[in-house]
């Protein structure tokens, strides 16, 4: 790849499509609360023109200010010194048309300014977010404006001095702007909807072709693994070599794996569309996490004939607050794609410090490989949701086309965007900055002794399913821990009536007959308070759900499918802790 300048590929992508932005304003309020200015000014300037060529010089005047105040409002909107130009510009018609009446009373007819006023309300409103409060004070502003106004003009008299002929041509001239004015408010409602529908057609159908597109992308994706599995377990069940079933054991556990990963890419992403997903930090050695995550991916580099190079500063090698789960997901997914669109040359991952100064430290991040390139026109639209590359090598479409967009997801959460420089046959760079904070020096805690197994352990399973209470069974076992199983909450009850100090850690799954896992943990944590219990579930488990769990009584949460390293560790962290508090 040649070489480029550093300083292009960190500049953010441009987010060109503004559709899938959940808070673009498909109606445009900002936008037409400016024409209404740009109306309400013309009109005034008009008026204040021609009310001098008519020698009122007071009313010109007071035309004047108020196209001033109109500027005034506009220019304070476009640098956010003002929320809402909408009411600021109804107000000021209004004061405008109350003022004119004082000065030439109801003979100008100006109190017909309030009709095209009140037809505006709903061109600058959008009633889908303000669900009509906004627009209530809109027209209840007018109304009280307009019953005040004809209250003055016929209990007071007006301070200017008109003669028959003045008040004649001011009447035409307001009469005909006032009639204009309404007609082209009105037209431009109709106008203003057609494209509000447009767009809400347009919209409605690129929901459509993106569920189309996902049903079809995951269907490949996870048949694919699925087929595998099946195909395995089918070649199993005949006679076959001690040397092959290591190899189909290997075969299960990749195409397991690679399934396992599709589903949690597909949670991860709707949590992050849902708003739902949160930025933990911790102290992390950056050094060491990068080591970790690359590491596990040298065994499918080589066996591709590729070269993995890893070049990380070693001044990295410190404790740095970060999300380091988030952190790893970002580059599993950019090195899983270096894998897939590299046949030849290596993949490369450089980690060095741009900036530091006693709190924090700037770091940039840069994943090189010599793949397949990406298009010019492609490189935007890769990073969008369920997009795919095709290879011309193997005349298909690869991934899920969500690893990217989780990448850059996750990486706006923490303050920073995936930066991309690519030429076609020539490879990719993606890159990226982060600025961590500095981890405050560790406290030295008692050393707990650490666990090395389950042995001794007793725990109590209390799990509905016979394939997961079989596979959770072996895998603990295989832990030399003891397991006692009970199908529903009540039966897990029964047990700890029954001896209440034979268990150690209680597992306990979500949704069961009889008696769920919520039921269940209010009366152990009532009557059994030393025992921790994890909840043990396949549910979709977001932030706030997780918080819900803990103040239920659960101390952790263990997702099925689960790896046994994962369940082990889980379960040694809470009895180490138990052993503290005791």
């Amino acid at each position: 790849m040649s070489p480029v300048d550093t300083d292009k590929y960190h500049k953010p992508l441009k987010d060109d499509n503004k559709h899938l932005n959940p808070l673009f304003d498909m109606k445009e309020v900002p936008k037409r609360s400016f024409q209404l200015g740009l109306a309400a000014l013309s009109i005034g300037v008009g008026l204040s023109i021609y009310d001098s060529f008519l020698r009122l010089y007071v009313s010109s005047f007071l035309l004047g200010c108020f196209c001033f105040a109109i500027l005034l409002f506009m220019y304070l909107k476009a640098h956010s010194a003002i929320k809402n130009l909408s009411i600021s510009i109804i107000v000021m018609v209004c004061s405008m048309i109350l003022g004119s009446v004082l000065l030439e009373g109801l003979g100008s007819e100006q109190y017909l300014y309030f009709f095209p006023t009140l037809i505006a309300v709903p061109v600058i409103i959008n009633f889908k977010q303000t669900r009509y409060r906004q627009s209530t004070t809109y027209i209840a502003i007018i109304l009280f404006s307009f019953i005040l106004t004809i209250v003055i003009g016929r209990y007071t008299n007006h301070q200017e001095t008109f003669t028959q002929s003045q008040i004649d041509k001011l009447a035409f001239v307001n009469r005909m702007l006032a009639i204009c004015a309404t007609i082209f408010f009105a037209v431009a409602y109709i106008f203003f909807e057609e494209k509000y529908i447009q767009e809400l057609n347009a919209q409605s159908n690129r929901a459509i072709d993106s569920r189309t597109r996902f049903l079809a992308t995951m269907g490949h994706e996870l048949r694919t693994p699925l087929n595998g599995i099946i195909g395995v377990i089918n070649m199993m069940k005949q006679p076959h070599e001690k040397l092959q079933e290591e190899e189909y054991l290997q075969i299960l556990k990749y195409c397991s794996d690679h399934m396992l990963q599709q589903v949690n890419n597909i949670l991860d992403f709707n949590k992050i569309e849902a708003d739902k997903l949160e930025i933990h930090t911790a102290p992390v050695n950056l050094k060491q996490l990068l080591l970790n995550t690359s590491m596990p991916f040298l065994t499918q580099f080589q066996e591709k004939g590729l070269g993995l190079k890893v070049d990380i500063d070693r001044r990295l090698d410190t404790l740095l607050l970060a999300d380091d789960l988030r952190l790893i997901q970002v580059f599993n997914n950019l090195f899983s794609n270096a894998l897939k669109f590299t046949e030849n040359g290596f993949v490369k991952l450089k980690a060095s410090i741009e900036s530091k100064d006693d709190k924090y430290v700037t770091v940039d991040f840069v994943i090189e490989d010599t793949g397949i390139g990406i298009d010019k026109d492609d490189q935007k639209r890769i990073f969008e949701s369920f997009w795919q590359v095709y290879d011309e090598n193997t005349k298909t479409l690869n991934g899920t086309g969500l690893g990217l967009t989780i990448c850059v997801r996750l990486l706006k959460l923490m303050g920073s965007n995936l930066a991309l420089v690519s030429e076609k046959g020539k490879g990719s760079k993606f890159s990226f900055e982060l600025k961590l904070e500095k981890a405050p020096m560790p406290v030295v805690k008692e050393v707990v002794k650490p666990i090395d197994n389950l042995e001794g352990v007793n725990i109590l399973l209390a799990e509905d399913n016979p394939i997961n209470m079989m596979v959770a069974k072996k895998v603990l076992l295989s832990f030399k821990a003891r397991v006692t199983g009970s199908v529903n909450g009540k039966e897990a009850l029964d047990q700890l009536e029954h001896n209440p100090t034979a268990f150690n850690i209680i597992l306990l799954d979500l949704e069961m007959p009889v008696m769920n896992g919520y039921e269940a943990i209010f009366e152990m944590k009532k009557l059994y308070p030393h025992i921790p219990v994890i909840a043990f579930t396949a549910s979709l488990v977001d932030q706030k759900m997780l918080a819900d769990l803990l103040a239920s009584g659960f101390v952790d949460c263990i997702l099925k499918p689960f790896q046994p390293k994962q369940l082990l560790e889980v379960i040694k962290k809470h009895l180490e802790d138990a052993e503290v508090v005791a």
